[in-house]
């Protein structure tokens, strides 16, 4: 990556790195490291930046609404550090442009991948907080946050639950049929129940976001039977 690249970078997100290959190592995929003889690549650092945006995000909706309870701060969280939220935040900075992919693995399509650029501002996130210290990443994070002024929560296996309960009495039951993908990009397929009957189908990321997609498809489903 040249020099003005980063220097670019470092503008768009508003900090500039006292070390530089803190930055380099949150942008390297572990694909680029594998193929170029690269000692570090960004998964550790995606780790820690999932608990920093972890604990600024708790700070941020503990004290924008303090009248919701402990569940409907939970939900908030979790929608807001979801893949699909995080990549839409990386998105908005461009940041697929700057990751360094393997040879094999680097296609436009792959740039705007939503595993890929979830982990790279999770790297991001984490690298800022390595170099800059925890105040230098919360500034970093609640610049996204603050710009998202309603928040809706799309539960939508708690929807489901409660439809389900009220007009069958039964909970549904999710089950993951298939894993697909290579390891830096796993998805999952997750199928929901209602008394044996299959209602919709999800995929991604994760189980849990599988299984959201499914409830969110079960939901379309039984509207449009309705």
């Amino acid at each position: 990556m040249k020099n003005r690249e980063i220097e670019k970078l470092q503008k768009v997100i508003e900090y500039t790195f006292n070390n530089l290959e803190v930055l380099i190592t949150a942008l390297t995929h572990k694909s680029h490291a594998a193929g170029s003889g690269f000692k570090n690549y960004n998964e550790r650092m995606e780790f820690l930046g999932d608990s920093i945006l972890s604990a600024v995000v708790a700070d941020a909706l503990y004290k924008r609404y303090p009248e919701e309870t402990e569940g409907k701060l939970s939900q908030l969280k979790s929608q807001i550090v979801s893949a699909q939220n995080l990549s839409s935040w990386a998105k908005l900075i461009n940041l697929g442009d700057f990751i360094f992919l393997g040879k094999s693995e680097d296609s436009k399509e792959a740039r705007n991948r939503e595993g890929l650029l979830c982990d790279a501002f999770e790297a991001v996130s984490g690298a800022i907080y390595i170099d800059g210290g925890f105040e230098n990443a919360k500034k970093f994070v609640l610049k996204f946050l603050d710009g998202q002024k309603e928040i809706e929560i799309t539960d939508y296996k708690s929807r489901l639950q409660e439809s389900s309960q009220s007009d069958c009495k039964e909970l549904p039951k999710y089950k993951i049929i298939r894993e697909f993908g290579p390891d830096h990009d796993k998805k999952f397929e997750a199928a929901v129940y209602i008394k044996d009957r299959l209602l919709g189908k999800g995929v991604g990321h994760s189980k849990k976001e599988a299984q959201q997609e499914a409830a969110k498809k079960a939901l379309e489903n039984i509207k449009r039977q309705s």
